[in-house]
């Protein structure tokens, strides 16, 4: 788009990181297992943050907030008299006092409020402000390592992403793993070594399941899978998006889905997946059975699934933002 940009983020690598012709600029806060003391540090990083974007008062910019955390950043652009862009993600964040404040802050502070899915439009807590669904997409090395997956079916092996957190659906996929031994299931979780080992050495691991830590690089995972799960708790987390589960389907991945959220904007029941809830572990059971013995109907759910995926990618995600930043 021929302008200048400046990105404040938090410290580390992550799905920004390394893009040419970006300044880059650290906003840290520490993170603790201690809530009040991430909180303190959050909010101290935000004082910070806000003093750092006052040199931009002379500017015509204008300020684009990827996310409803760094609500400092909305505030300051609401008082420099900029248009201020706001990207949500998030449906709602614990504890509940900062989710309110967060909101409020997005209702009244945001020119245009941009969200991820039609179902996240839909939050009492955006309500009654318009949105403008604007779907995510993946990297775009994934998008360019995009491919069937008829090669790999005779390694039939079960993927899911995700945290320890025991609503992520960690101990369902542990009882399909014990009672499905015939297949390969892999299980990738957003935490470190020592806390996943210190997890696995609490539970009874099947052998046909193997545990991993977080991983720099998902996409071997996902090129020698054939069904991707995702097991969240509907009750007490509800997906957004789903973006684990469009990188898999790039790679001609079906999927097994919560029922309600915004990742049944990209499964199609019985089309490129499944929506089966949680609880159910009898219904996925027999459905993954399925899958792993009828080549042909798993082919076509393979199929439709990297088709599918075409319909969040990169080129029309860049359309849509260059459209509404003109």
């Amino acid at each position: 788009m021929g302008k200048e940009v400046h990105l404040y983020t938090s410290s580390g690598e992550g799905f920004l990181s390394g893009i040419s012709g970006i300044h880059y600029h650290s906003n840290y806060y520490f993170r603790s297992r201690f809530r009040i003391l991430t909180l303190f540090t959050f909010f101290i990083s935000q004082l910070v943050l806000a003093f750092r974007l006052l040199k931009y008062w002379r500017n015509s910019n204008v300020f684009y907030i990827n996310t409803i955390l760094p609500f400092s950043a909305i505030w300051m652009g609401k008082l420099l008299g900029k248009k201020v862009f706001v990207h949500v993600h998030e449906f709602e964040i614990s504890p509940k006092l900062l989710s309110d404040f967060l909101f409020l802050t997005v209702r009244l502070c945001a020119d245009e409020i941009i969200v991820v899915s039609k179902f996240l439009a839909q939050n009492p807590a955006l309500v009654p402000r318009k949105s403008r669904v604007i779907y995510n997409c993946v990297k775009k090395e994934i998008e360019d390592q995009a491919f069937t997956k008829e090669e790999v079916h005779d390694d039939f092996r079960v993927l899911m992403l995700a945290s320890l957190r025991p609503y992520k659906g960690i101990y369902e996929f542990l009882q399909l793993a014990s009672e499905l031994p015939g297949i390969g299931f892999d299980l990738i979780l957003s935490d470190s070594e020592e806390e996943v080992d210190r997890w696995k050495s609490s539970q009874k691991v099947p052998e046909n399941l193997t545990i991993y830590p977080v991983q720099q690089d998902v996409i071997p995972f996902f090129k020698n899978s054939s069904l991707v799960l995702n097991l969240a708790h509907k009750d007490k987390w509800l997906e957004t998006f789903g973006m684990t589960i469009l990188e898999g389907m790039n790679f001609g991945l079906p999927a097994i889905v919560p029922t309600v959220g915004g990742v049944t904007e990209l499964v199609k029941d019985g089309v490129n997946g499944f929506l089966v809830d949680y609880s159910d572990i009898s219904t996925i059971k027999v459905l993954i059975e399925k899958l792993q013995s009828d080549i042909p109907f798993w082919r076509k759910l393979s199929l439709n699934a990297l088709e599918r995926s075409a319909l969040f990618s990169t080129k029309i995600f860049s359309q849509e933002i260059q459209i509404l930043l003109k």
